[in-house]
């Protein structure tokens, strides 16, 4: 978010909106590297549910600014600054991610690809007993 120094901050929020019978879960985290993801908080939004989540926006100086601010530091009070820095770039890339639900399902029962799109009360009560017991998935699977 771009922003000129005169204006504050805006207000930014993720807003995960279902529709009527479809079912997701909304991981948000960091991303840690070209090929992980770090989840932090996870939530089922279902049957036209919204999920709302504010972000605390924060701005960090670009290499240019951070220099020059640290140049009038003792050497130590610049790696300091340094390390900190380090620290708060590690952990600047958030990171959403959805998984849609049916489809898992769909897998962890060894059905077929789009076998519960049809069953809409099967799949209501499917992910009724997941929510509410936890069932842990290796527990339950289909041979057909």
């Amino acid at each position: 978010v771009h922003q000129f120094t005169s204006q504050p901050m805006p207000n930014v929020s993720l807003v995960s909106r279902a529709r009527q019978f479809s079912s997701m879960i909304v991981l948000v985290g960091r991303i840690a590297s070209a090929t992980s993801f770090e989840p932090k908080y996870a939530a089922i939004v279902q049957n036209k549910d919204e999920l709302s989540i504010p972000l605390e926006l924060s701005t960090i100086p670009t290499p240019r600014e951070f220099n020059d601010a640290i140049e009038s530091l003792s050497p130590e009070q610049q790696d300091f600054a340094k390390a900190f820095r380090s620290m708060q770039l590690e952990s600047t890339l958030f990171g959403i991610l959805i998984i849609q639900i049916k489809p898992q399902l769909e897998k962890v029962l060894n059905l077929p690809a789009n076998s519960l799109t049809k069953e809409i009360k099967l799949t209501q009560d499917l992910m009724q007993l997941f929510i509410k017991y936890q069932i842990p998935s290796d527990l339950l699977s289909f041979d057909a």
